[in-house]
């Protein structure tokens, strides 16, 4: 990790060795494709700080443990930001616990990078939005972030990126594998289970990605 001033951070592909020594910061969930782009960066020689955001969401202990660990194994630090309580009012008065508590989360999270690394004088805002997330999801899309990157450089010198926007979940795999990422300690599930329940909108998704990348998890990853 020689160069890496405190921390972590996300990249995309393809992605060259690293140009400058200003710093990055990464939005890592210990998710699929943020911890792809950890690895990647990482690879990469490029100095980075990893920040994770704890919103109340169902996952947010498991999802932290694997952020944890990734970012421990790569020699990076990560921030923790709790937001829980925020989650928990958002749900008061809910007929049916939503997995995600936040509308847009992507907003807030990115409000959120954008302040931190402000803050910390890093240059660069990575997030780990794939291709498929910029149609399923409003706040993910091109229109979106477009929009957020004028925000970004209106307030400010830090350039919003998003290195795995042109690739599908099933790519992203292929390509993380090759970097060595242990694919079994990232989380994924939205129902926060220890065990990754199956059925959840991701794990449905990460399931078919991994099929057709090819690639077989451990047995007993799910739990039906």
């Amino acid at each position: 990790m020689a160069g890496c001033r405190c921390g972590i951070l996300a990249a995309g592909f393809p992605i060259e060795k690293v140009r400058d020594l200003s710093l990055g910061v990464l939005l890592l969930s210990g998710g699929v494709e943020s911890v792809t782009l950890l690895h990647q960066l990482v690879d990469a020689g490029e100095p980075l700080q990893a920040l994770f955001i704890d919103y109340g969401q169902r996952g947010a202990a498991p999802e932290f443990a694997a952020a944890e660990g990734h970012a421990s194994r790569l020699g990076i630090e990560l921030v923790r930001l709790d937001l829980a309580r925020v989650g928990d009012t958002f749900r008061a008065g809910q007929e049916r616990k939503h997995h995600i508590p936040l509308p847009h989360r992507n907003l807030v999270a990115l409000s959120l990078g954008l302040s931190y690394a402000t803050n910390l004088a890093a240059t660069r805002l990575y997030l780990a939005v794939n291709q498929n997330d910029t149609r399923d999801d409003a706040a993910s899309s091109h229109a979106f972030l477009a929009q957020f990157r004028l925000i970004a450089g209106l307030v400010g010198d830090v350039e919003l990126r998003t290195p795995l926007v042109g690739l599908s979940k099933t790519e992203v795999v292929a390509r993380g594998m090759p970097l060595g990422v242990d694919y079994a300690t990232t989380y994924s599930c939205l129902l926060g289970y220890p065990i990754h329940c199956g059925r959840c909108p991701q794990c449905v998704k990460r399931r078919e990605a991994f099929h057709e990348a090819g690639y077989e998890e451990p047995a007993g990853f799910y739990r039906a």
